[in-house]
């Protein structure tokens, strides 16, 4: 899948496992919850392409070529081990870990979460420049350290959905990956000595993706015509739950 595809589908998720309306509900959260996790999430749907140097993330991210070759070679390549359960699980742990990182200033009682916050700033940045939301990646990065700032400042209990919420967007990006024709090495490093392909799946329109990987090629070629139908089918499915998030955040203010 194409960035902006990545993107959509974690902002999508988060609405999905946070929201009973138009979600599952499995994992329900307050409206600033929903909408501060679902950019979050939007741009933790971009991590797994920092192996690939010309990804938004890698390109976004200060010295992030450099980050991009030390990940595509130890993870050996694009869509190689960065896109495997053992990253997702590394992945988790590092956002557990970064959980935990936290400064309690001088004469204050509570401790702020600087580590999850940090890590939203990133990923708030990386999902508003992929989404076109800000046209460039100053404002894009303004508008992600002021809302971690923000966040961090006034609402610190927030962040204790922040691995989760990168975790889902991580997960996100493997499953849309899958659904096209090049796969994803989901037991890497085990690589198989034949790619595995649901053959009998319709409309696919390439049978064989790259050795090693597991394909469900419903959507064809990465950015085909029928992932953007997804795309948007997607974008306005989390639209309708943000709506809804704003919607009851700013119902107290006007009873």
């Amino acid at each position: 899948m194409m960035g902006t595809s990545h993107a959509v589908s974690g902002a999508a998720a988060w609405v999905a496992v946070t929201t009973a309306v138009p979600g599952f509900g499995w994992a329900p959260i307050d409206p600033v919850g929903v909408l501060a996790g679902a950019a979050v999430c939007a741009g933790a749907a971009l991590l797994p392409d920092i192996d690939h140097p010309s990804s938004t993330i890698a390109t976004g991210l200060p010295g992030g070529r450099v980050i991009s070759g030390v990940a595509s070679g130890i993870s050996g390549g694009h869509r190689k081990g960065m896109h495997s359960l053992v990253a997702v699980l590394g992945v988790l742990i590092a956002a557990i870990a970064l959980s935990y990182v936290t400064w309690t200033p001088e004469g204050w009682s509570d401790p702020l979460p600087i580590g999850p916050a940090a890590g939203a700033a990133v990923c708030i940045a990386v999902g508003t420049k992929c989404l076109r939301i800000a046209k460039g990646w100053l404002l894009s990065w303004l508008i992600g350290i002021a809302s971690a700032i923000a966040l961090t400042w006034w609402m610190p209990g927030q962040f204790s959905w922040f691995a989760t919420c990168i975790g889902v967007g991580y997960l996100v990006h493997l499953l849309g990956d899958t659904l096209t024709t090049g796969g994803v090495p989901w037991l890497w490093p085990l690589m198989l000595k034949r790619p595995v392909v649901f053959r009998r799946t319709l409309l696919i329109t390439k049978l064989w993706p790259r050795r090693g990987c597991f394909a469900l090629p419903l959507l064809g070629d990465a950015g085909s015509w029928r992932e953007w139908i997804l795309t948007v089918a997607l974008g306005v499915f989390a639209a309708w739950g943000l709506v809804l998030a704003v919607v009851q955040l700013l119902a107290p203010l006007v009873a």
